[in-house]
């Protein structure tokens, strides 16, 4: 009866922790938070955050790390609007914009996974030749979308968007054997592979699960911003690791991994940055606020092992 009531407050914990943001800011913030052009803000940023989320949670369900989240994702936004300055029909755009991103995950799972290099290391290296790309092509001019693409940039195609990757994920992971294998490799992989889970193979579908989501959050983005500089996509994985994190979801995997973790939390860590916003923060100190945070629970949630974070 104690375990269950353990488990049940720790679901709990993430709903009542985004209630409590809600109503602290509200009250300090005279009423601010709550305005329509405030939530139309949160929802707008949240939308390519969460599903960026939900491909991370297959990642680090297994016990792994990604930090190239807003290196790739940047990549992918100035490689598809290049391809719709071509004439690209939409459809077009939108599959260069996911394939842009996949190559990126194909290449950290490639060498994570079978070259036995870090994830960490692997995905930082990625991140800054992402940035890297972004930065050399975009230091002269700004690249722009055709005007005819501003037009989908509205709730209809966004909630529709965040509903049907949020539900194929969600029966991925919670339903099928991808996310029961997942889950297992980063509780126990001695006792994953005994039970005849393929770990090279099952970590490699987890990455271009990720990836996808990514070039989706992409031209989601893409379509936000109408433009592309060396600043987009900067600071998303940060985004993207505490959204998990104030999910509730383990950074060190295992069975605890829950996907409705990844979207509380997409919500709590926009509101959060949101929040402090409308209270004056200055931005630079809402980066060390939220890393302040991210690090306070990593250090109360993560489980330690001998390997550590970076393995």
């Amino acid at each position: 009866m104690e375990t269950k009531a353990k488990d049940l407050l720790q679901k709990l914990v993430p709903f009542l922790g985004l209630f409590l943001m809600i109503i602290v800011f509200q009250v300090m913030g005279e009423g601010k938070l709550l305005t329509k052009g405030n939530l139309t803000s949160i929802l707008n940023q949240t939308v390519y955050v969460g599903i960026m989320a939900f491909g991370a949670v297959f990642v680090y369900a297994h016990g792994g790390m990604d930090l190239s989240y807003g290196g790739v994702i940047g990549f992918s936004v100035l490689i598809s609007i290049l391809a719709a300055n071509t004439g690209a029909p939409l459809p077009v755009v939108f599959l260069v914009n996911i394939l842009a991103a996949l190559v990126w995950f194909l290449l950290n799972g490639v060498v994570s996974v079978y070259l036995k290099v870090s994830p960490f290391i692997t995905s930082l290296c990625i991140m800054y030749m992402c940035r890297g790309i972004l930065n050399t092509v975009c230091a002269a001019q700004k690249y722009s979308i055709p005007v005819y693409m501003y037009e989908y940039d509205n709730w209809t195609f966004k909630i529709i968007m965040l509903l049907v990757v949020y539900i194929t994920y969600y029966l991925l992971f919670e339903k099928s054997s991808i996310g029961k294998a997942n889950r297992a490799i980063g509780g126990n992989l001695p006792a994953a592979q005994q039970a005849g889970i393929n770990a090279n193979r099952t970590r490699m579908t987890a990455y271009i699960l990720s990836g996808i989501t990514v070039g989706i959050a992409g031209f989601i983005l893409m379509l936000r911003a109408g433009s592309v500089s060396t600043s987009t996509g900067q600071g998303l994985e940060m985004n993207v690791i505490t959204a998990l994190v104030l999910g509730g979801v383990p950074l060190s995997g295992g069975s605890k991994v829950k996907m409705t973790g990844a979207l509380v939390g997409s919500f709590s860590v926009i509101l959060l940055r949101n929040g402090l916003i409308i209270l004056g923060v200055n931005e630079r100190v809402i980066e060390g606020i939220q890393g302040l945070v991210l690090l306070l629970l990593v250090f109360l949630t993560y489980e330690k092992n001998k390997d550590g974070i970076l393995k």
